[in-house]
């Protein structure tokens, strides 16, 4: 399978994806209370291995594009003894894994006492996605009580240009909202940073209207509170499934991430808001197998789509393990976040439970905490009166706080490099874009680059300057002299 310059299913494979510490990994923690049989559940995981080749695999680049390939070896199936499990799962969340060598996945069994034991299943966000974990659990299930578990074949095809009418739709409607304001301040994702998470149920939030689901009113309740804090423009990125009838058993990612914009006025009802915004969802459904995170017609990749992201999931049935009690961690942090603020929602039978991520060095656990409470006010309010003004939302004065200037980031370091330096950097570019000849200000995406583009360069630098160069360092400083100095300060 090859991956090329766009991301395969929604995932902007590039060097950042290959140096992200814990950014792409997504731990799943399943605790069993009762008689686990440690035999059957360990050849169960083999099963789950067996079943979905795309969990042995690994990525290799050959002549520019990403190609799926075996693994080294197979994915690992061990068990352990833990009577601390916090450290268990602290250590297994923190090893590394080789994107080039694989295996993307791993299963961990360990005895925390005699009748509970916790399965922990870290993988890479390139194989796994939020609906993996429910196919996840009903495997297990199914080979730990005895029942077939048939292989299914590779789920992932060959990458394909973007669309024509694709790269107009999103030509025409990309808009760079780089900040957020929330708690009367401007926020703005630079990078992936640590995460710390505000747990938060919704009981009340119904789960359809004569008008409305679930997800739905969710959505536009976030629209409607960020523009209460004074963002004139929202934007929010929401994950979307791309799974097909074809893939619908597989494990793997078939989900990608898309920008979703408002501009209300105070005027606007909160049921005219959530039409809109069900309107532009439809309209963008047809483009949501493209990756938007793509340098199309000047687009530039950050570090996250939108300074707020959502992930919204219904919850699958409960399934049965023989003798056992299973309890699921459905909404378990890597600890990194890519947007200021991530809320991850579950949905289910008794009602929403949301987890909101945050980035502590951009917004503190108490605004996080007030944001939960006024989102949750909102839901209230319009469950009583779809039709309330956004303007009479009952949210207090320092809800709503005039836009505030976007901090620049901070640099470190001398931002200076030395002429020779310079040139090898500009020979690298120059042999990748297969130019004749660029200046050390001329900008990367000006001149055609794009995410396999910056995986090809610091594949260079790192080869022949041994030097591992962040890949926000192209977000920051897309130069020649930009690069060349984060090196020298890496060096350094």
């Amino acid at each position: 399978m090859v991956l090329a310059s766009q991301a395969q299913h929604g995932m902007w494979i590039t060097e950042a994806t290959y140096d992200t510490g814990t950014a792409y990994h997504m731990p799943f923690a399943m605790w069993f209370d009762g008689p686990l049989d440690r035999e059957a559940m360990l050849k169960a995981c083999e099963a789950v291995v067996d079943r979905h080749p795309v969990l042995g695999c690994a990525f290799e680049e050959r002549d520019g594009d990403l190609h799926l390939v075996p693994a080294a070896d197979r994915p690992p199936v061990e068990a352990v003894s833990a009577p601390a499990p916090e450290a268990l799962v602290g250590r297994e969340l923190a090893r590394p894994f080789d994107l080039r060598r694989g295996p993307l996945a791993r299963f961990t069994l360990a005895e925390v006492t005699p009748t509970r034991h916790l399965l922990l299943f870290v993988g890479h966000h390139l194989v796994f996605d939020g609906v993996s974990k429910d196919l996840l659990v009903r495997d297990l299930a199914s080979a730990y009580s005895g029942g077939p578990l048939p292989p299914l074949p590779m789920p992932y095809g060959a990458a394909t240009e973007v669309p024509p009418q694709a790269e107009a739709y999103w030509r025409a409607r990309w808009r760079e909202v780089p900040s957020v304001v929330i708690g009367g301040a401007a926020r703005t994702p630079v990078s992936a940073g640590r995460a710390e998470s505000v747990p938060l149920d919704l009981p009340g939030v119904p789960a359809t209207t004569s008008e409305f689901t679930r997800f739905e009113l969710f959505l536009a309740a976030v629209h409607a509170l960020l523009f209460r804090y004074g963002n004139a423009e929202v934007a929010v990125a929401v994950a979307m499934s791309t799974r097909q009838p074809g893939t619908s058993e597989h494990i793997g990612l078939f989900a990608t991430e898309l920008p979703v914009y408002s501009t209300p006025s105070p005027g606007t009802t909160f049921r005219e808001l959530a039409h809109g915004l069900r309107a532009e969802l439809r309209e963008l459904n047809g483009f949501r197998e493209v990756p938007v995170a793509r340098a199309v017609g000047g687009i530039r990749p950050r570090a996250a789509l939108a300074p707020v992201s959502i992930s919204f999931r219904r919850r699958a049935a409960d399934l049965t393990f023989p003798g056992l009690e299973l309890s699921a961690e459905w909404t378990m942090s890597n600890h990194m976040v890519r947007s200021a603020l991530h809320l991850q929602a579950v949905d289910g039978d008794d009602g929403l439970r949301l987890t909101l991520h945050h980035n502590p060095d951009i917004i503190a656990r108490e605004d996080v905490e007030l944001t939960g409470r006024h989102l949750r006010t909102v839901l209230d309010a319009v469950a009583a009166d779809p039709d309330v003004r956004l303007e009479d939302l009952p949210l207090p004065a320092a809800a709503s706080a005039p836009l505030a200037a976007t901090p620049e980031p901070a640099r470190t370091g001398t931002g200076q490099a030395d002429g020779e330096l310079v040139e090898q950097v500009r020979l690298i570019w120059m042999e990748v874009l297969r130019i004749d000849d660029l200046a050390p200000d001329e900008d990367l995406y000006d001149l055609g680059g794009h995410s396999l583009t910056i995986t090809q360069i610091s594949a260079r630098i790192r080869k022949r300057l041994g030097v591992e160069v962040p890949f926000d360092v192209f977000l920051d400083d897309p130069t020649v002299a930009g690069v060349a100095a984060a090196i020298s300060e890496l060096r350094a």
